[in-house]
């Protein structure tokens, strides 16, 4: 669980240098490092993993607090994607007025920014993380990345706003079945809360944006958004 993810949150990491290399100005520092760390981490991972299944505390709770980070770090890429594409979609759709001719770059300073201060908090927490192989007893030797580690790294992927579903795989009954939750009235009267479940790196996200592309067609209003762990009620419901 814990190697996936780590892997899965280090391809998004690569993934947002490759594709908003221009955009990211001084942040691209904040990402490189975050990239760095995580792949020094991963290594260790295997160690840890046994000691958790031995029932070593102190490994699983090294673990455990490694997962909350990258988890934080995948919603922070996330929630800068999506407010990207909303940034995007608002500077095509606008007047073309006076404000049209700011550039479109000023507009995604918030953005960055909101970016670059979250990394910065993780960044302090992964150092802590970094720090604790010791406290927590996972073995410097093990902390070394094999030829069969180095296979796992992930590739540079796409980003799921850039999805093109005739390339996605394995998806389809899955996006179906969501779509025939909300849109079939004998299913389910009244509209419901729809959750998708499951570990880093299976495709949530993708899921999501597959049945909101689908489902624009059938409802005259509708909203994509991304809620962190960290998120401010107000601002939500401004983007609402």
């Amino acid at each position: 669980m814990a190697m996936s993810l780590v892997s899965f949150v280090v391809g998004k990491l690569s993934d947002l240098m490759v594709k908003e290399a221009e955009l990211l100005g001084g942040v691209r520092q904040q990402v490189e490092w975050a990239e760095r760390e995580l792949k020094r981490i991963q290594c260790c991972l295997r160690d840890a993993d046994t000691k958790q299944r031995k029932g070593d505390a102190r490994a699983e709770n090294w673990l455990n607090e490694l997962r909350d980070v990258a988890f934080r770090i995948e919603d922070a890429i996330d929630t800068f994607f999506l407010e990207l594409e909303d940034n995007n979609r608002n500077n095509r759709h606008r007047d073309r007025s006076v404000l049209h001719k700011i550039p479109k770059l000023s507009k995604e300073v918030p953005i960055l920014h909101k970016l670059g201060t979250e990394l910065g908090a993780v960044q302090k927490l992964l150092e802590e993380i970094s720090k604790g192989k010791d406290d927590y007893a996972i073995e410097p030797p093990q902390c070394q990345c094999t030829e069969l580690d180095a296979l796992v790294l992930p590739q540079r992927r796409a980003s799921y706003h850039d999805v093109d579903e005739t390339e996605v795989v394995g998806l389809d009954s899955d996006r179906n079945n969501i779509l025939q939750l909300l849109l079939n009235s004998e299913v389910i009267p009244r509209r419901a809360v729809i959750t998708i479940v499951g570990a880093g790196g299976l495709g949530k996200t993708t899921l999501a944006r597959m049945v909101y592309n689908r489902a624009n067609i059938d409802f005259k209003y509708h909203l994509m958004l991304s809620v962190s762990q960290q998120f401010s009620l107000s601002n939500l419901l401004t983007k609402m």
